[in-house]
């Protein structure tokens, strides 16, 4: 797998690194800072967060822990605070998690507060906008040339591995080249430059990339990458899907799709020399408007559900409980529910069991009924 690149100094957390942390228990420390992108203020930063980990220590040793314990516990953040690498290049704010023989360090663009929570479970929450409420999204690259297979957030892009998906439009499964018939219309009329060409009954293709198909291959060719992204995609995969390709390709990608996520506008032309940076900057324009509209929809499907009876509005205990149970469809956090004020609580939780069972958390501005949370039930 690609190496992750950054359209800011952010570091990518996804629907897993929540699960894992929301499922986790035993002695947890959460500790939020804001930090400083640059200027004589980045000294600072390790400081800060030194000064957290002694509070930690502190509040650990308070709530039972053995001191050998406590320096268990925090030994991995304490090892980052000699990175100095690390702390050059931070953003707006950092999470640190610490547990025993478990350590995550997440960059966000989020300014926190200076605050530790010491509990038996994460403080999820404050991560959770960055996570889904700033939107993952994929970039599906692809010419006959070559294909690529994107993942997004608002500020980070990385290329995946492309599982059963064709490389290019010599990779595909089977007989790559067009029936005899075909071979000979094409050659009738094949001429030079790039582009479609007519050839009395056929159509070559050829985008620039040194290969020439007919309509018949270049249909095969993206029925099975449409067909490699549905198996490479996990169960009731909810992000976007940005087409980077010319333009004739996507009705033909969304007739073989079963992912209903296609989004309509395409980053069009040959994806070939394009950057991760330069797709993700054209990918997040046609993206950003989808994910606040589809938040919206949720808000309002939510509404629907209470009316049905298929709700839980408010209350994170009720919550946990129904997502213990796999009942959880898709959970609803506002945005004000998601500050780093207040500890860890049955909602975080929730958070994890939610996406352990392969239901959705979505962040909103706001719910029907005022209420701060909420979930919408499969049964």
């Amino acid at each position: 797998m690609a190496d992750v690149t950054r359209t800011a100094e952010v570091d990518p957390i996804t629907t897993v690194d929540l699960a894992e942390l929301g499922t986790a228990t035993g002695r947890a420390v959460s500790i939020f800072l804001p930090t400083a992108r640059g200027g004589a203020e980045v000294r600072e930063n390790p400081i800060r967060a030194k000064a957290l980990m002694k509070d930690a220590d502190a509040m650990l040793r308070a709530n039972g822990a053995t001191g050998e314990e406590a320096d268990q516990i925090l030994a991995p953040l304490v090892a980052l605070l000699e990175d100095d690498e690390y702390w050059r290049y931070l953003a707006d704010g950092l999470a640190l998690y610490a547990s025993q023989g478990f350590w995550r360090a997440y960059r966000v663009a989020t300014e926190f507060p200076e605050i530790v929570h010491v509990s038996d479970h994460f403080a999820v929450r404050p991560i959770v906008p960055a996570a889904v409420g700033d939107g993952e999204f994929l970039v599906l690259a692809a010419s006959q040339n070559k294909v690529r297979l994107l993942e997004g957030t608002a500020a980070t892009i990385r290329e995946l591995d492309l599982g059963s998906i064709p490389s290019s439009v010599d990779d595909m499964a089977g007989d790559t080249q067009p029936p005899p018939h075909q071979q000979q219309r094409f050659s009738a009329g094949a001429g030079a430059g790039s582009g479609p060409r007519s050839s009395g009954g056929g159509v070559v293709h050829s985008h620039g990339s040194g290969a020439e198909v007919g309509d018949v291959q270049l249909e095969k060719f993206l029925r099975q990458i449409a067909h490699g992204l549905d198996a490479t995609l996990p169960p009731n995969d909810r992000r976007p899907v940005v087409l980077a390709a010319v333009g004739e390709y996507h009705p033909m990608l969304r007739e073989h799709l079963s992912n209903g996520h296609l989004v309509d506008e395409v980053a069009s032309g040959n994806p070939d020399a394009r950057s991760p940076g330069d797709l993700h900057a054209a990918a997040w324009a046609m993206v950003e408007p989808v994910l606040r509209s589809r938040a919206q929809d949720d808000a309002e499907r939510f509404g629907d559900a209470i009316g049905a009876g298929r709700s839980i509005a408010g209350g994170g205990s009720d919550i946990l409980h129904s997502a213990r149970e796999g009942r959880v469809d898709t959970l609803l956090v506002t945005r004000h529910r998601c500050s780093a004020d207040h500890g860890p609580d049955d909602l975080d939780a929730a958070i994890g069991h939610v996406l352990d069972t392969s239901g959705a958390v979505v962040v909103v501005d706001s719910l029907p009924r005022d209420v701060a949370e909420g979930a919408i039930l499969r049964f």
